[in-house]
């Protein structure tokens, strides 16, 4: 039998393809087995599939990328930056290369390199997610606020919504000042996850630099129940109590600072003494005081305060004594004289009320002061000094200065 040099052509062609067709398939069956393999998280051997393949098809771009995933996985991060290069040289518009590529070069600490193929992931995929998370994240470790926010509120746009998202991007709009968008965030966070601790941690401090201190106890409060027990987050509590009215939750929290955390420290100590005193608990406030000023024998506040609770608990003698050490340390206080001529007034002194009044006054006229005095003088029938009183106070704001002036003043 005989051939022409037409089928010995002929012949030569389907051989070639036919051993190209068996190379394929080859080549996507180790493909296919890698994929397996890293299903189940063997990587190692996920990665011998993926070689195989590539070495029956070198431009099998896919085969390429799943080996730099497994080396990733290795955290063998060079190695899948040449895997990733690979894919790339084969599909110059492959995507997901770009995106796994820079996370090598950022695990790695090459983030300009990194920075780049996030750029280059989101040309060619303008809603990638991750690309512009990732891409935040670097922004946000250059200091490059406002970029960040930028790609987080991409994120939100593309309808991305994650308490995460919206958490990070309140804490940069609160980097640069803006409390409002911070709270806005922030309140969108906790509405997706209520029992973020770290989320109520940062809300409840934009309360109370707003002064919305019940607010802020209340988020405290999640957080610590969340399981955030530190020092600090009792403290910031114990604060948000005192200064929203709540002084027996106040006192609790004052009282674990100094137990537990051992806050043995005259500003707690003072603190928890105040939350006694508005409580109307007396005794405690007076002898928390006492050990405030056994820590600071010059804390004028104490002196007044514990003069006052001594006042409160009929102990007029202890109260007179605490006035006279604090005039001792500074005969200029005019709260002192204002507080005593108030005691005074209380039980029926009305002439030592009166000179304790003039003398606070003269240091440092106050509307409560000057509304003490003018009650004295409505009470000694001396109307035109009462009046005079009376409208000086009211002008300071003073409530029922400007009540009684309208009443007992008429022009």
């Amino acid at each position: 039998m005989t051939f022409s040099p037409k089928t010995y052509i002929s012949t030569f062609l389907f051989l070639l393809l036919l051993g190209s067709h068996s190379f394929s398939q080859t080549a996507n069956e180790a493909f296919n087995r890698g994929l397996h393999l890293m299903a189940a998280r063997e990587y190692r051997a996920a990665a011998n599939s993926f070689s195989e393949a590539i070495e029956r098809v070198p431009y099998f771009y896919e085969a390429w990328f799943e080996r730099g995933r497994c080396h990733q996985h290795l955290n063998e991060f060079e190695k899948s930056i040449v895997d990733f290069n690979g894919a790339l040289e084969h599909n110059p518009g492959f995507t997901d290369a770009f995106y796994h590529r820079a996370i090598s070069y950022a695990a790695l600490g090459r983030h300009t390199e990194a920075f780049n193929d996030y750029n280059k992931t989101l040309e060619l995929d303008p809603r990638h997610v991750q690309a512009y998370l990732k891409r935040s994240e670097i922004n946000i470790r250059n200091s490059r606020i406002d970029p960040a926010i930028e790609d987080l509120s991409k994120v939100l746009e593309i309808g991305h919504r994650n308490a995460n998202v919206l958490f990070t991007r309140g804490k940069l709009y609160n980097q640069r000042g803006n409390k409002d968008a911070a709270m806005q965030d922030f309140t969108s966070a906790i509405g997706l996850d209520p029992e973020h601790a770290e989320l109520r941690v940062e809300r409840g401090l934009i309360f109370i630099a707003n002064e919305r201190f019940a607010e802020a106890a209340t988020d405290f409060t999640v957080a610590i129940e969340q399981g955030i027990n530190t020092m600090q987050i009792f403290q910031w509590r114990a604060d948000a109590y005192y200064r929203s009215g709540q002084f027996e939750k106040a006192i609790e929290d004052y009282t674990r600072l100094i137990n537990t955390f051992r806050q043995r420290n005259e500003e707690t100590q003072y603190r928890r003494a105040l939350s006694y005193f508005y409580a109307g608990e007396y005794e405690a406030a007076a002898r928390d005081l006492t050990r405030v000023i056994g820590l600071n024998r010059n804390h004028e506040e104490a002196y007044i305060f514990r003069a006052e609770a001594y006042h409160k608990l009929g102990r007029e003698a202890q109260a007179m004594m605490d006035y006279r050490l604090i005039m001792r340390i500074n005969p200029n206080n005019a709260l002192a004289y204002e507080r005593r001529g108030l005691m005074y007034l209380e039980t029926g002194k009305l002439n030592e009320a009166l000179e304790d009044l003039n003398q606070a006054i003269r240091l440092n006229p106050t509307a409560e002061s000057l509304y003490i005095r003018a009650t004295i003088y409505a009470s000694q029938n001396n109307t035109r000094s009462a009046c005079q009183d009376l409208r000086q106070a009211a002008a300071m704001g003073h409530k029922e200065a400007q009540e009684k002036f309208h009443i007992y003043c008429p022009r």
